[in-house]
């Protein structure tokens, strides 16, 4: 039988080196499952920074920019998940989109040391029916992802607001300069005024970001304002003009070319073809 596509699920499991990178940031147009079997990583997640131990769950939406990197010198390994909106909607629809929605913002999950096995099983079978894919396997990854959100889902309310997001004095310093980003992308904002903003001087505020985050300044910024372009382009009829200058580019033919070079295609093509994205 032929393989089922990216877009539909993928089912991964692999060691990592000791000093392995994502090589960029990047956000797909599919959900993501992550759980961390061993060592430590420190993702990166929108304008947000996690310290990831072994034993944990980071749950990504659909279009979240992110990017991860070893925080030890620890042999990694881990085991993926993506699946589409088809997989996605059963869960909403059998589970609740309130409560499905609310383990996708939680992120991170710290999983119990003794339900940790349990965990691993199912996504151990998923896995061996990804692989399978029989006429059956399809059906039985839907239930096996009913269960892992069942167990998260009951396992969030239980720890209520509770928040293991927590980071040293320099990591929450270089995250309140990416949310300051976040929140500024579309004004013409430039280094030198957020090092500011966070008490630092921009040779050194450069370089700290881009050793907490794994992006440069200029990097983030203009990943950011491409992830909001895309959206823009494929969610609404704006002019690529007025996107544009909604995304803080002064120029729309600057932007084009900017866009083209990233996406491979041009603005209109890429609204155009959005069914293929």
């Amino acid at each position: 039988m032929e393989r089922k596509s990216y877009e539909e699920i993928e089912v991964n499991t692999s060691k990592q080196g000791k000093y392995y990178k994502m090589p960029n940031a990047h956000y797909h147009h599919v959900y993501e499952i992550y759980y961390l079997i061993a060592g430590t990583r420190k993702f990166f997640i929108e304008s947000e920074i996690y310290n990831v131990e072994k034993g944990s769950l980071v749950l990504l939406e659909k279009n979240v920019m992110h990017k991860t990197e070893y925080s030890s010198d620890r042999l990694g390994e881990r085991t993926y998940v993506l699946f589409n909106d088809r997989y996605y909607n059963v869960l909403a629809s059998e589970l609740g989109t309130d409560a499905v929605k609310k383990c996708f913002d939680r992120k991170v999950f710290a999983i119990p040391k003794n339900r940790r096995v349990y965990i691993e099983s199912i996504l151990k079978q998923l896995e061996g029916e990804y692989n399978n894919d029989d006429e059956y396997s399809s059906k039985l990854m839907e239930i096996y992802l009913k269960e892992l959100f069942i167990f998260l889902i009951r396992y969030n309310k239980s720890i209520g607001s509770s928040d293991s997001h927590i980071l040293s004095s320099g990591d929450e310093i270089i995250q309140n300069a990416a949310r300051y980003i976040s929140d500024n992308y579309n004004k013409n904002i430039s280094l030198i005024d957020v090092a500011e903003f966070v008490g630092m001087s921009s040779t050194y505020f450069s370089k700290k970001f881009k050793e907490v985050t794994g992006f440069g300044f200029k990097e983030y910024i203009l990943n950011i304002r491409m992830k909001r372009a895309c959206l823009l382009l494929l969610e609404t009829k704006l002019s690529v003009t007025d996107i544009a200058y909604e995304t803080g580019f002064n120029d729309s033919n600057y932007f084009g070319d900017v866009f083209k070079r990233i996406k491979g295609v041009s603005p209109l093509k890429y609204r155009k073809n959005k069914e293929y994205i």
